[in-house]
């Protein structure tokens, strides 16, 4: 039952990031300080906002894919393998790298 959960947690985890970061990638959420990739350099300008959010959001999406399989691939193994329950219970983990690259992304900018 732990895998079944598990499994269902990283997959939705790595869909929710994916549909979160759409809008993001489409340009389509303007300056605002509660969604979106909100680094100081993102506030100076318009063009800013949309580069370093697009970045972000693709980033994101990229990072989202390997959730998505640590989560499909739970569900077909037999329960409790530890090496992929230790490795799902660190995929939250993986949402921090792509806020990294974007923070890097944003002072080169």
């Amino acid at each position: 039952m732990l895998n079944i959960s598990m499994a269902i947690y990283n997959i939705a985890s790595g869909l929710l990031f994916v549909g979160i970061s759409i809008p993001l990638y489409k340009e389509r959420i303007k300056m605002n300080y509660l969604y979106g990739v909100r680094f100081s350099q993102s506030f100076k300008s318009d063009e800013n906002w949309y580069k370093i959010n697009k970045y972000g959001a693709k980033r994101m999406m990229i990072w989202s894919i390997p959730l998505f399989i640590i989560g499909v691939i739970i569900l077909f193994l037999p329960p409790l393998n530890e090496f992929w329950m230790i490795l799902s219970l660190l995929s939250p983990c993986i949402v921090v790298i792509p806020a990294i690259e974007s923070y890097l992304f944003s002072k080169k900018i």
